[in-house]
């Protein structure tokens, strides 16, 4: 399904957030559109800031 250029996914599991794990810094997202999408740096203040981020918005499960 496409809308205003954009392919739309069909949500298989609402409460997941996808993970890419680089070597700088690690991209997550737990929606579709862009202000749902947060970059964290490598170091455990910003790995405390990622969880924390994933628990406000109800995420029981993680993919990378």
């Amino acid at each position: 399904m496409e809308q205003e250029g954009k392919i739309a996914m069909e949500i298989i599991n609402p409460q997941a957030a996808g993970i890419n794990v680089g070597s700088r810094s690690h991209w997550v997202a737990v929606e579709q559109s862009e202000q749902d999408v947060h970059e964290f740096e490598v170091f455990n203040e910003y790995l405390s800031a990622m969880a924390d981020w994933l628990h406000q918005n109800k995420i029981k499960t993680e993919a990378m």
